[in-house]
């Protein structure tokens, strides 16, 4: 079985993945959207491998597999940058709410 079958194939499983998580209610609807775009860019180089190719020229990389790699890798900081966004909001959020509740539960002592 030639490469390009084999990476279609895993294209559309993993497209087969991802709208399963959707239907579970696995993932929010941002993140559902993101990885459904890159299962979707991940077909369409499977199906037309000139375009990564292209790419691959137009930037100066001497292999295709190098710029894939090496998008792959910026794909992955940009993904760690916004889940570090998330989780300072999530734990400036917690402790906001920790602060409330025991503000809270004070003035329910004092009334009692």
């Amino acid at each position: 079985m030639s490469i390009s079958i084999t990476m279609i194939i895993f294209s559309v499983l993993f497209l087969v993945f991802i709208i399963r998580l959707i239907k579970t209610a696995t993932f929010t609807l941002e993140y559902s959207l993101m990885w459904l775009a890159i299962g979707t860019i991940m077909l369409v180089f499977s199906i037309f491998p000139q375009i990564p190719e292209y790419f691959a020229n137009l930037f100066g990389f001497e292999t295709m597999s190098n710029f894939l790699l090496v998008m792959a890798v910026l794909f992955s900081l940009l993904q760690l940058i916004i889940f570090t966004k998330y989780t300072t909001k999530q734990t400036d959020d917690i402790k906001s709410l920790i602060q409330e509740v025991s503000i809270l539960k004070e003035k329910v002592k004092k009334e009692e």
